[in-house]
């Protein structure tokens, strides 16, 4: 068996909601999770139905998918050009699935702004039953390596953390500067009234 993570996506939402049902009887490999996910006008993302392992969009504590959508939808999204790469995510062909795109861009730009996509978690031993099962509902069926969108999400964080790290030093030496900027200026006053209270 191979673990992927799937993204069925529709012209039509409700299209999501009955293959999120007709998905507990299907015979198409062993499911871990499935959700149900919206992609909302500013690029976050709202989980709006879930299946599976407990889930929350918010935290980091939702497995890996709870961990794609809280980067997707989140500040690390919008720093690494997820969020807003939803925006024009229809302009893109995400079936080409360029070489020189991150997995989690091509994922961002599988699901633009506006759109609801079923995300699961799944171990296939064929990949021809998942991809009957969403043909007869016209969905658009979109696979990716589940170590490969993992090894993704810890350099993401990786590069979350750096960034922070370097913010943060960045405001340390600014303040550094400031307070000595402002403690030569009190220096100098001083030696002005000094100067002045001698003459």
């Amino acid at each position: 068996m191979t673990h992927h993570i799937l993204l069925a996506t529709w012209s039509e939402s409700s299209k999501a909601y009955e293959s999120f049902t007709q998905l507990k009887n299907a015979d198409i490999g062993s499911i871990n999770q499935t959700t149900i996910i919206e992609r909302l006008a500013d690029g976050s993302v709202k989980v709006q139905d879930q299946d599976g392992k407990a889930l929350d969009a918010n935290t980091w504590t939702g497995g890996l998918l709870g961990s794609l959508f809280g980067i997707l939808g989140g500040p690390l999204g919008i720093l690494l050009g997820f969020s807003t790469g939803a925006l024009f995510g229809s302009f893109f062909d995400a079936d080409q699935n360029s070489d020189d795109l991150a997995v989690l861009s091509k994922i961002s730009q599988a699901l633009p702004i506006g759109s609801v996509g079923l995300f699961i978690d799944i171990d296939e031993q064929n990949d021809k039953l998942a991809d009957d099962f969403f043909k007869n509902s016209n969905a658009t069926l979109y696979r990716w390596d589940y170590d490969e969108v993992e090894a993704e999400i810890e350099a993401s964080v990786e590069t979350w953390e750096e960034v922070n790290r370097q913010a943060n030093l960045a405001l340390k030496q600014q303040k550094k500067s400031e307070n000595k900027e402002k403690r030569k200026q009190k220096w100098e006053e001083f030696k002005s009234k000094f100067h002045t209270s001698t003459k």
